[in-house]
């Protein structure tokens, strides 16, 4: 992995990232005050979140972008090694690049907190029109840019918004099935189990793109 970016080197906002991502995973990303945040980031100055980050938005954009830059190089290494086989990239393995990346994604606690906010983002704040970081930040995002044009071309989509929407229906199949799994703790308890859960997750996605197909 590259250096991080300037906003990923600073303590302090890796802190108030990662606390503010485990709350918003938990309640509703307008439920949760930036006091609490700053409080589970173990800021003593209750105003250290507006300081940082100024608002809300710019906070949830910070988040995005901390992940996506996290997950680039995996899914970049990954993309390459693929091209470098000389088959044509399939929906299953593009998939898998997308998908696999962010179990890697915990908390201390081993919770994949950012599946569960990205699921409360993409049922709720992405229909009211905030943007991730694959809209805004497209120096952090080439790897997963590359993956959803990939994907959206072999769906055949007729247009970029439509191709990502069904992208994002099947990302949800896996990462509430994340979710789910935390829940009962099966990622603690049996490993090997939830691991076979999430291997038929990415089945059920691939299948429901598979079945969106216009060709």
């Amino acid at each position: 992995m590259t250096e991080p970016p300037r906003q990923f080197a600073d303590e302090t906002k890796l802190r108030i990232i990662a606390a503010a991502e485990s709350l918003y995973s938990q309640n509703s990303i307008e439920s949760v005050s930036f006091r609490e945040i700053a409080l589970a980031a173990g800021n003593k100055n209750t105003n250290a979140v507006q300081y940082h980050f100024g608002n809300r938005e710019t906070l949830v954009q910070a988040i995005f972008a901390w992940r996506v830059w996290q997950m680039e190089p995996v899914r970049g290494v990954a993309l390459d090694a693929a091209e470098k086989a000389g088959k044509p990239l399939s929906l299953p393995t593009l998939m898998r690049i997308l998908c696999e990346p962010i179990l890697d994604l915990t908390d201390d606690q081993g919770r994949h907190t950012y599946a569960a906010f990205m699921s409360k983002y993409l049922l709720l704040q992405r229909p009211a029109g905030t943007l991730h970081a694959a809209d805004t930040r497209p120096d952090l995002s080439t790897n997963l840019r590359r993956i959803l044009d990939q994907v959206n071309e072999l769906v055949a989509a007729e247009d970029l918004y439509l191709g990502d929407y069904r992208v994002a229906l099947s990302y949800l199949v896996v990462i509430n099935t994340l979710v789910l799994s935390d829940n009962e703790g099966l990622p603690k308890h049996d490993p090997a189990r939830f691991r076979k859960r999430f291997d038929i997750s990415l089945d059920m996605a691939v299948a429901a793109l598979e079945r969106s197909c216009n060709t």
